[in-house]
């Protein structure tokens, strides 16, 4: 009997480390580093710092400016990106932060005067940057220990 439960607990222990080792903290970044969102130095700067990261689920990027006008506004395609096309959701206030759950490639630029154009404009890849064709459900780590647990507990106590 006690062989069993020190399997079990063992079993339940060796799981667990197995499904949090998989954990990933969220992280939040500054778009652009110290610079912030403003019309960059040069054209490649935004494509610079976001080769720097490789962002994942759950991140968020706050797109802060302290001086001028600006807005972060994301675009639908890549061509419209390319494009300086300045139609799409719009955030006018600075400090706006978005955060990602789901794999993708994402386009930002500035709708302001030609702030685009000079370079205020970055590409975001969530992940490998494709989008999920379907949204399947997730568990959390917690459903996942707690599901564990408790087929432990059933495991124990039908032996």
């Amino acid at each position: 009997m006690a062989s069993r439960l020190c399997f079990n607990i063992g079993f339940l222990i060796v799981a667990s480390a197995g499904l949090l080792h998989g954990a990933y903290a969220a992280n939040t970044y500054t778009v652009g580093g110290d610079l912030g969102w403003i019309v960059p130095p040069n054209s490649s700067y935004y494509e610079e710092w976001t080769s720097q990261s490789t962002f994942q689920i759950g991140d968020s990027f706050v797109f802060n400016w302290t001086t001028g006008t600006h807005t972060a506004t994301e675009v639908s395609t890549k061509e419209e990106y390319d494009n300086c096309t300045k139609m799409g959701i719009i955030l006018k206030d600075a400090g706006v932060k978005v955060t990602f759950n789901a794999n993708g490639t994402h386009y930002f630029l500035c709708s302001e005067g030609t702030h685009c154009e000079q370079g205020q404009k970055m590409i975001i890849k969530i992940g490998d940057g494709i989008p999920p064709s379907f949204a399947a459900p997730s568990l959390t780590a917690a459903a996942a220990l707690s599901a564990l647990f408790f087929s432990t507990l059933a495991i124990f106590f039908l032996n």
